[in-house]
C-alpha cells in the first residue's frame, strides 16, 4: 500500500504575489486558498508541466475555485477546489445525506423538448425505497416543474443535493422526499443464477466504498460455496471510488494462481516530482485485513474463475475501468454493454486543514498557517495525481473508454429488477456465456440517447 502523501512530500511554495493585506478583503480566505491551491497543483497535479506558465501568473486576489478550473488542462474534467470538502467525501465513503436513488436521464418525446427521470435503483431502507419508489418508475416534475431540455440537470440535481424533494411521476403519483444521512451499501444485489444447467453469479456493485470490502467479502464467500461457473460483475452504474477497495475485488476474482503469487495488478505513472517516492506497482493482495480483527485469504472466497464478465455502460468509470484493465493482463474479460466513460487517472483529496498542518515548521513569513487552519476549516481539493495502467504499462481507457465486446442497451424504464435474467443487459450476458457465438441485443428496439447528468463525485478513483 502507498504511503501517505504528507510523509513522502511537503514542498512549500509560495506565491510571488503573496500579501497578506489580502486577507482584510471581503473573500479573506481568498489568500490562503489560493496559497493553498496554488502548491497542490504544482507539487500533486499529474500535468503539472503542462500548466507551468499558469502557474507562474497565479494571483492570490483571484477566486480560487475558478482559478483552478481555468487552470487545469482540457482533458482534465475532475480536479476541483472544495469550499466545503464534505459533501464530495461523502460520495466516496458512502455516507452522506441523501434520498437514495439513482437516475439516468432520457427525453420523453420525439421532438426532444421534455425529459424524464428513470429510476436506475434504490438503495435498502433508503426514504426512496421506503416511499415506494423502485426501478421503472419514470420521474416528469420535480416540485411541480416539468423537466426540459432548458431546466433537467438543475431539476433532476436536485436528487443529489436538496434536503426535500416533490417528485411526480408519469403513473399520476406524487411522492415527498426528505434526505436522511446514511450508508448507502454498493453491494447491492448478489445472486447465483441457475441458467441452462450453470451456477452463474451475479453482483451488482454501485461504488468502491472502503467499507464496501466486508460485504464483498460476503459475497464472493457465497459465490465460492455455491461452486459458481462463471461471474456477471455489474458495474454499469458505478462511477469510482477507492482503488484499495478495488484491488481487494481483484483480488477476489483474479486467477488464484496469480493472487498468490502476488502478480502485479497495476502500475500508476505520476509527475517528475512524485515519481521517485510514489511510483511503484500494486501486487494483488493474498490476503488482506478487513479489520483489526479480521483477515481475509484470498483462498478463502476465490471461486477460482478463469474469465469474467462485466456490464458496463457510459456511466462505468475511474476505479471499475482500472479494475477492468487490470484484471483483463491475467483473465478473459468480456465487457457486455456500451463504452465505459473514460476515467483514465487518479486522485487524492487534500483537504487545506491537514496541508497547512504539515508545512507549518517550514512556513514562510507572512504565511500564517495557523490563521488559514481558521479561515479554511472545509476546504479541500480533489486533484489528479496519476494515470493508472496495467502491468503491462497499458491503459484501456486512455483516451475515451473501453468498448464493450457484446453491445447490449441498458433499458431502466422497463420494470425489471436488476439481478432479474429477462432485465436488458444481464440477458444478453447469460445469453453470450451458454452461445457458442456472441449473442446479439436481445432487446429489438435501440435505447434512447442517454442526457449527461452530473452526479457529485462521479468519475473518481481515490488512492
Amino acid at each position: 500500500m502507498k504511503r501517505s502523501i504528507f510523509s513522502l512530500l511537503c514542498l512549500l511554495l509560495v506565491l510571488a504575489s503573496c500579501n497578506k493585506s489580502n486577507t482584510d478583503s471581503p473573500q479573506g480566505a481568498w489568500y490562503y486558498a489560493n496559497a493553498f491551491a496554488y502548491n497542490v497543483m504544482q507539487s500533486y497535479y499529474l500535468w503539472n508541466e503542462d500548466i507551468a506558465d499558469d502557474l507562474k501568473h497565479w494571483s492570490t486576489s483571484t477566486n480560487p475555485v475558478e482559478k483552478v478550473k481555468t487552470v487545469r488542462v482540457a482533458q482534465d474534467r475532475w480536479t476541483t477546489l472544495y469550499e466545503d470538502y464534505t459533501r464530495f467525501e461523502g460520495t466516496t465513503t458512502g455516507t452522506q445525506k441523501s434520498f437514495g436513488l439513482d437516475i439516468t436521464a432520457n427525453w420523453a418525446d420525439e421532438s426532444q423538448t421534455r425529459v424524464a427521470g428513470i429510476v436506475n435503483y434504490t438503495y435498502a431502507d433508503s426514504p426512496a425505497q421506503k416511499a415506494g419508489l423502485q426501478r421503472g418508475d419514470i420521474i416528469i416534475t420535480v416540485d411541480g416543474s416539468e423537466l426540459t431540455k432548458d431546466n433537467y440537470q438543475q431539476e433532476l440535481g436536485k436528487l443529489y443535493s436538496a434536503s426535500q424533494v416533490r417528485l411526480g411521476l408519469q403513473s399520476g403519483r406524487d411522492i415527498d422526499l426528505t434526505a436522511v444521512t446514511m450508508y448507502m451499501n454498493p453491494v447491492q444485489t448478489v445472486k447465483t443464477l441457475q441458467y441452462e444447467g450453470r451456477k452463474i453469479g451475479y453482483l451488482n456493485f454501485t461504488n468502491f466504498t472502503l467499507d464496501a470490502c466486508k460485504d464483498l467479502e460476503t459475497a464472493f464467500a457465497g459465490f465460492k460455496a455455491d461452486g459458481i461457473d462463471e461471474l456477471i460483475l455489474d458495474l454499469r452504474y458505478n462511477g469510482g471510488g477507492y482503488a484499495m477497495t478495488a484491488l481487494v475485488l481483484a483480488s477476489m476474482i483474479a486467477p488464484l494462481d496469480v493472487v498468490e503469487e502476488g502478480a502485479v495488478y497495476n502500475k500508476d505513472v505520476y509527475n517528475d516530482i512524485l515519481s521517485s517516492e510514489m511510483a511503484q506497482d500494486t501486487c494483488f493482495e493474498p490476503s488482506y485485513t478487513l479489520d483489526k480483527n479480521t483477515v481475509v485469504h484470498a483462498a478463502q472466497v476465490n471461486p477460482g474463475l478463469k474469465r469474467l464478465w462485466v456490464l458496463v455502460s457510459g456511466t462505468t468509470a475511474s476505479a471499475s475501468e482500472a479494475l477492468i484493465c487490470g484484471l483483463k493482463a491475467h483473465m478473459d474479460v468480456y465487457l457486455v454493454g456500451t463504452n465505459t466513460y473514460g476515467k483514465y487517472c487518479g486522485g487524492v483529496l487534500i483537504k487545506a486543514p491537514d496541508w497547512f498542518k504539515a508545512v507549518k515548521d517550514s512556513a514562510p513569513a507572512g504565511l500564517d498557517c495557523q490563521e488559514a487552519i481558521r479561515l479554511l476549516p472545509l476546504w479541500g481539493m480533489y486533484v489528479i495525481i496519476s494515470r493508472y495502467a496495467d502491468c503491462n504499462g497499458v491503459t484501456l481507457s486512455m483516451p475515451s473508454g473501453i468498448p464493450a465486446d457484446v453491445d447490449a442497451p441498458d433499458m431502466p424504464w422497463l420494470p425489471v429488477e436488476l439481478g432479474d435474467p429477462s432485465e436488458s443487459m444481464l440477458g444478453v450476458a447469460l445469453q453470450t456465456i451458454v452461445s457458442s457465438a456472441a449473442a446479439t441485443a436481445a432487446v429489438k428496439s435501440p435505447a434512447p440517447a442517454v442526457l449527461p447528468l452530473p452526479r457529485p463525485g462521479f468519475g473518481v478513483l481515490l488512492h
